[in-house]
């Protein structure tokens, strides 16, 4: 099984999504297809011995392009999206310049302008309506041929036949048959010309939705300081390769994840965790792409190329959450799925009525017509992906990382937190607290921890050490080695039990140090809780939501940090099994931990929160990871755009709804012209769009 992504081109409503939905799922190669309209892209699921050409098959089959989105492919889809852009915006332009006249024509008859009169001669509106609608109209008669060839309806086959009914009802009733009234050659033209209009207007609209993956791209260096031989080298960043050593100077900004060989600096890293407040870093701390060297000059060495830094990461994980498409977007789906059926019906019933009320043929097309063009479905299609798109950019730049689009529509419904306590409640960094042994004995402890990465063992750094032989770390255990001829072990209670020394319950914060028969002495440390953790459970509690703590820690332990927190629920010597227990047997719960050894707890859960940072993003286990480590209260920044979210969908579906509930009843009793009938369908998805983009004026 493999997944890819393909650029989609071609689409223009939501039921342009459903057909390429259709055709991909339709294979017996692609396990899974999931098309968006705001992105146009789609994401595809398929097994093994499937290759991409099956894939653009049969998107071509159902009347649309596909290309491969990958780097390989970059250069030819921005090329063919510039061409598909330009092509849009001269059509407008040279229709627009054919249907001016026309309109031109239309206000003198009205105001009996006589110098304009000739753009209102019948056979001056056909020879200018005429290349608007074959010409530039023709990509709509190319999307609803491919439509209706694959037994489904869309917008195109809806502007195609309203403006072709407009258009041969002013030919035949009035060209031919001399009847003046039946005219309307300047309906079909304006029609073509404001929906062209539009589409120029959404595409524009559409570029804002990505504005946080454009600006990201944009804090990507092109060019590196590559220190080769004591020299200085400016050199294009995609050239570098990992532990090269290169140069960061202050006011540059960093061109990729490093470690800090020489120098200190303070860095601003907002661009990544939202957090205005600089950082000060020195030698073998690491600072990530994107964060802006203030004052100091580093050498630092590369430990993350271009494509896996830390901006590649989040612009990666920002594009798949984009793709993902959330539950409530299968109402949308199902409505479209009957939607233009149900208006070609409305349709001609209104020509029917019209006909037999009125016995006016061209007054029946013309009511007819504006049913057609009212009722196109682009902003429906557009209602939910644009408002994800935005909302993933607006958690970006805040230090939240959408990874699922789902999680952005669940966070909204949780009903209980669940935290992990160390790294997550608490800050991961520890101090010494109390040693119970001998100073002899403390300092072999500090020997042997000395080998070890765990970060209890950070904290007895700085101890003069003895030479250790034998060493060997024993998973889960602990560790054990040779100083001065004598075996030690060093760990927790499951290692003791095993050399049969008898220990009181295990803490995750404490350390035993023994022989292979006697209890040297107990090393017990501690960790501040984070700085947010009391003000995030209190507005959590506030909000109504409960919290639970989740710890490997005995009871008192536990105990002292909810002293702080006040968790609702506490529940102590937990392991990664039990935790997933816990997680699964919680309705609706959020669970909030500090990455891969929460992972089990993290994927049982509704949604599931990884505390990180960095490079390690891709690594997370979370659907959303909060980029700054120690930032507990973006949990609440994340319910409350979750909130915010979901409200501005349901808003969206009233702007592409009302247009219709209103529109269609005007446009069959005859009250609402052809013309304005297509500005009203522009403007719905103009408005859903810019509506989507008032989420970034919100505060989260």
């Amino acid at each position: 099984m493999k997944t890819q992504s393909f650029v989609i081109t071609g689409m223009t409503c939501a039921n342009c999504v459903m057909r390429v939905d259709k055709a991909l799922n339709a294979s017996d190669q692609i396990l899974e297809a999931s098309v968006n309209l705001a992105t146009e892209k789609a994401k595809v699921v398929m097994q093994d011995d499937c290759d991409v050409e099956t894939v653009i098959a049969a998107v071509r089959q159902a009347g649309y392009g596909a290309i491969v989105d990958d780097k390989a492919h970059r250069e030819k889809i921005r090329l063919a999206k510039q061409r598909a852009e330009k092509n849009l915006f001269w059509s407008f332009v040279l229709s627009a310049i054919l249907t001016l006249p026309m309109l031109l024509g239309m206000f003198a008859g009205t105001l009996h302008v006589h110098s304009l009169m000739i753009f209102h001669n019948p056979m001056i509106q056909f020879l200018l309506a005429t290349p608007v609608q074959f010409v530039f109209g023709a990509r709509f008669y190319k999307g609803a041929y491919m439509a209706l060839k694959n037994k489904s309806a869309n917008m195109d086959v809806l502007v195609a036949l309203g403006t072709s009914v407009a258009y041969v009802s002013s030919l035949v009733f009035g060209l031919f048959m001399g009847n003046m009234s039946a005219v309307n050659f300047e309906s079909a033209a304006v029609i073509i010309t404001l929906v062209l209009l539009g589409k120029n207007l959404e595409n524009r609209a559409k570029k804002n939705t990505s504005a946080a993956i454009y600006s990201l791209q944009k804090k990507q260096a092109k060019t590196v300081h590559l220190l080769k031989d004591d020299q200085e080298i400016d050199t294009p960043v995609d050239t570098i390769a990992e532990n090269q050593v290169i140069l960061v100077k202050p006011g540059e900004r960093v061109p990729l994840d490093l470690e800090i060989l020489t120098g200190r600096a303070s860095f601003d890293e907002s661009s990544l965790t939202g957090e205005a407040v600089p950082v000060t870093k020195t030698v073998r701390q690491t600072v990530m792409e994107g964060a802006v060297n203030l004052d100091g000059v580093i050498t630092a060495r590369v430990i993350h190329t271009l494509d896996d830094s830390a901006i590649s990461q989040m612009m990666a994980a920002m594009a798949e959450a984009q793709a993902t498409k959330p539950e409530i977007q299968k109402t949308a789906d199902r409505i479209s799925a009957i939607f233009v059926p149900v208006v070609l019906g409305i349709a001609f019933i209104t020509f029917l009525l019209t006909a037999i009320f009125t016995k006016d043929i061209s007054q029946a097309l013309l009511h007819a017509t504006s049913v057609l063009v009212i009722s196109c479905p682009c902003a429906l299609g557009l209602a939910t992906p644009t408002a994800v798109m935005v909302a993933t950019g607006l958690g970006a730049r805040n230090g939240i990382l959408i990874k699922d689009a789902n999680a952005l529509e669940h966070s909204k419904h949780i009903s209980t937190v669940i935290f992990d306590k160390t790294g997550t409640i608490t800050t991961g960094h520890f101090q010494l607290a109390n040693w119970s042994g001998s100073d002899a004995d403390f300092q072999i402890l500090a020997s042997l921890e000395s080998y070890s990465n765990h970060p209890l063992a950070q904290a007895l750094k700085g101890i003069d050490i003895l030479p250790v032989s034998n060493f060997q770390e024993l998973a889960g255990r602990g560790l054990t080695g040779m100083i001065q001829d004598q075996t030690y072990f060093a760990g927790n209670a499951q290692l003791m039990a095993e050399q049969g020394i008898a220990v009181e319950a295990s803490s995750d914060t404490s350390i035993y140090l023994a022989t292979a028969t006697n209890l040297l002495g107990i090393a017990t440390f501690s960790s501040e809780i984070k700085a947010d953790a009391v003000q995030t459970l209190a507005d959590l509690s506030q909000m109504g939501i409960k919290t639970i703590m989740l710890t490997g820690d005995n009871e008192t332990a536990a105990a002292k940090i909810n002293a702080l927190v006040k968790a609702d629920t506490v529940i102590a010597q937990a392991n990664p099994v039990k935790k997933a227990q816990v997680v699964s047997n919680t309705p609706d719960a959020m669970m909030v931990g500090d990455g891969i050894n929460d992972s089990v707890a993290l994927s049982s859960a509704l949604v599931g929160v990884a505390m990180g940072s960095g490079s390690d993003i891709a690594m997370q286990s979370g659907d959303v990871v909060i980029t700054s480590e120690n930032s507990l209260s973006k949990i609440i920044s994340l319910i409350r755009l979750s909130q915010k979210t979901v409200r501005k969908i349901h808003q969206n579906y009233f702007w592409a709804f009302i247009y219709n509930l209103v529109g269609i009843p005007l446009a069959a009793f005859g009250l609402l012209n052809p013309m304005f009938a297509a500005l009203a369908m522009s403007l719905s998805s103009v408005s859903v769009i810019i509506s989507s983009l008032l989420l970034n004026t919100k505060k989260i």
